[in-house]
Order: C-alpha cells, then sequence, then structure tokens
C-alpha cells in the first residue's frame, strides 16, 4: 500500500544566503559626470581662448588699418598742397616709366615716390635720389628701401631751403660712372 503522506528522506533546504550588498551606480555616475565636467571645461576654455585670440588679431588688424588711414591722409593733404611739384619720370632707355612719379614740396622739404614694382635690391643696398644741376656735381636727395608690395616711399630732406635742380635720377644703390640712373625726370 502506498502510504501518501510519506516523503521519503528529504534534504534540507539550503537556508536562504543573506543577498549579497548590491554595488551602487553612484560611483560610475560621479566618474562620468566628472569626465563631462572636465570636457565640457576644456571645450570653454579652448572658446575663450579661441575668442580672445581673434579679438587680440582684430585690435591688431584695426591699429594697422588706422595707420594706413593717417598715412593715407597724410599723402593726400601733401598732394593737394598747391607747393607740391609733380616730376614724371622715364626709364633709362628713355620711355616713360610706367606709375613712376615723385610728388616734391621745397617748402616742407620732403616728399613721394610713386612707383609700382620697384624691384626689392640686396639687404643694405636702397635706390638713391640725385638732384642734378647743370654746372654743379650732382646731390643725394634722400634713399628710400624698396619693400615687396610697396609702391610709396617718403623722403624727407634735412637742408632747409634745398633745391633739387633741374633734373632728377634714381639709382640702385651708390651713384657711380658704372651705376647709371635707372630712372629720371626733368624738374618743371
Amino acid at each position: 500500500m502506498s502510504d501518501l503522506g510519506y516523503q521519503g528522506p528529504q534534504t534540507p533546504k539550503p537556508a536562504p544566503q543573506p543577498a549579497s550588498p548590491t554595488r551602487s551606480a553612484w560611483p560610475t555616475v560621479v566618474i562620468f559626470a566628472c569626465l563631462a565636467v572636465g570636457f565640457l571645461a576644456s571645450a570653454v576654455e579652448f572658446q575663450r581662448s579661441t575668442i580672445q585670440t581673434q579679438r587680440q588679431q582684430s585690435q591688431v588688424l584695426a591699429t594697422a588699418d588706422s595707420e594706413v588711414e593717417g598715412r593715407m591722409e597724410d599723402v593726400g593733404k601733401f598732394l593737394s598742397d598747391p607747393q607740391t611739384k609733380y616730376i614724371h619720370l622715364t626709364g633709362s632707355d628713355g620711355q616713360p616709366a610706367s606709375h613712376a612719379v615723385i610728388a616734391w614740396n621745397p617748402a616742407q622739404q620732403s616728399g613721394y615716390l610713386f612707383c609700382d614694382q620697384l624691384p626689392v635690391l640686396d639687404p643694405g643696398i636702397g635706390y638713391e635720389l640725385w638732384g642734378l644741376r647743370p654746372s654743379a656735381d650732382p646731390v643725394k636727395i634722400a634713399s628710400v628701401q624698396p619693400a615687396a608690395g610697396t609702391s610709396v616711399y617718403p623722403f624727407r630732406i634735412r637742408d632747409h631751403g634745398f633745391e633739387i635742380g633741374n633734373r632728377i635720377e634714381i639709382t640702385a644703390g651708390p651713384r657711380s660712372a658704372t651705376n647709371s640712373a635707372l630712372l629720371s625726370g626733368q624738374v618743371d
């Protein structure tokens, strides 16, 4: 007969294990949050430094623009002065030099050489402006240093009351028997 109430030897059920402490997600979240804040701070600092650099560059450009504008105003006043005289230059071949003019003001003892594409010479060598008179030796008026991209060269005479003469010549370097004038012009 079968004993329905009997269940045979029973193995004891294991005692429930205490729950292992679960790891909290907070340390991981804090680490990622710190990394995110660090990246954000780095990006903000990069943008701040970029903006500061751009502001400094714009200030430099504004200063340079103001300086150029001031020089152009000075040249404009100089050219509009009724005492300013113009000397149109010709090349060594006697042909008119394209865009080569000297503006000279004897009262101010200063002038400008306007010459597009004046070749840059070796370091330490400049162009010399010479005044010629029929019965006297040539007199050095001034020197100008050519620069790439420049077409306006100011010059000043220190001797008050100096007269250029009736002709002006421009040489590359010092005037000599072997160094002929590159540009020249009649003074009106």
